[in-house]
């Protein structure tokens, strides 16, 4: 029967990479009957669960898996993931603690750890790049709270959403990683005295502050669509994002282990579709990207790796 299980498994983890996910859940669903001991089956269908966005069945799985492993890191991620799906932030958040420490060098964690928090503030009525900010500073979403930096976050959103009077900070996306601080700065300096500029490769963005709106205003109207490398930078006020709309979360890519698991790849689950050029995709451009046709940006076929670098893999 435990022969049998794991058949069923390597099954399912081929008809997920195909995204047939009712098929696999099928496919997990008999491999637990057939071992209903092994905790990596119910995080399999947990998974599947989620890419169905059927959320409550995946926390069921998930907290099962860890009934059955209280020590397996991607049991606690499983959970994580489903809270999340059904906006349960703060639990969302504990369970990727638990995660890191069990895994500490587990990157999918730390990423969604901070997505939680993210969350959680902007449910509280922080605009996403208030949040980012705040939370770059003070690590946690208690520590925020308890800053005065955080009323006054709050208090200057309201007076933007009553006035819309200018904003001496610009967000300035298609940031990609050959960018540095520098070049951002030798490119916006032209236009007014810069207090500071904070660069996030990991969301392909940053933050330029300038002394004051006027400047930020005049940067903003000669700068957008400009080209840095090989980048056309796309900007606006951050207070002017989409208001309290929580960010999607991006699934990640999954391949099978020998042990019949699936898991998240660290090297591509992490990664956020980015346009490059305009509307196309930066991945299909450099390392290859994983979303295929489902993919938002375009895929042009003569410009596949045309930007990697001699150092990517």
């Amino acid at each position: 029967m435990k022969r049998r299980g794991a058949s069923l498994t390597e099954q399912g983890i081929r008809m997920f990479k195909q995204g047939q996910y009712n098929q696999a859940v099928s496919m997990f669903t008999d491999a637990i009957y057939c071992d209903p001991k092994d905790h990596r089956f119910f995080g399999n269908r947990s998974y599947c669960y989620w890419c169905l966005e059927r959320y409550s069945s995946a926390l069921s799985d998930a907290q099962r898996s860890i009934q059955l492993a209280p020590d397996w890191p991607k049991g606690y991620f499983r959970k994580g993931c489903a809270l999340m799906g059904l906006k349960r932030y703060g639990e969302a958040e504990k369970a990727m603690e638990q995660v890191l420490k069990l895994d500490l060098d587990c990157e999918e964690a730390s990423s969604e750890l901070f997505n939680c928090r993210v969350l959680q503030l902007m449910e509280l009525g922080f605009e996403e790049v208030q949040s980012i900010l705040l939370l770059e500073k003070f690590i946690t979403v208690q520590a925020v709270l308890a800053s005065a930096e955080a009323a006054r976050a709050l208090s200057h959103t309201s007076q933007q959403d009553q006035t819309g009077s200018p904003c001496p900070s610009l967000w300035v996306g298609n940031v990609t990683l050959e960018i540095t601080e520098k070049h951002i700065w030798d490119l916006f300096k032209t236009y007014g005295e810069i207090e500071s500029i904070r660069v996030l490769h990991e969301r392909f963005c940053a933050f330029v502050n300038f002394k004051d709106a006027n400047m930020a205003a005049k940067a903003l109207e000669r700068l957008q669509g400009v080209e840095l490398g090989s980048s056309k930078l796309v900007m606006r006020y951050p207070d002017r994002w989409i208001h309290r709309t929580p960010p999607s979360t991006q699934r990640t890519n999954l391949s099978p282990k020998p042990s019949g698991t699936l898991h998240s790849s660290a090297a591509t689950g992490s990664r956020r579709r980015v346009p490059i050029n305009g509307d196309e995709c930066f991945y299909w451009r450099t390392t290859g990207c994983f979303y295929g046709d489902k993919c938002r940006f375009k895929h042009i076929p003569d410009q596949r790796g045309r930007d990697k670098k001699p150092w990517q893999p």
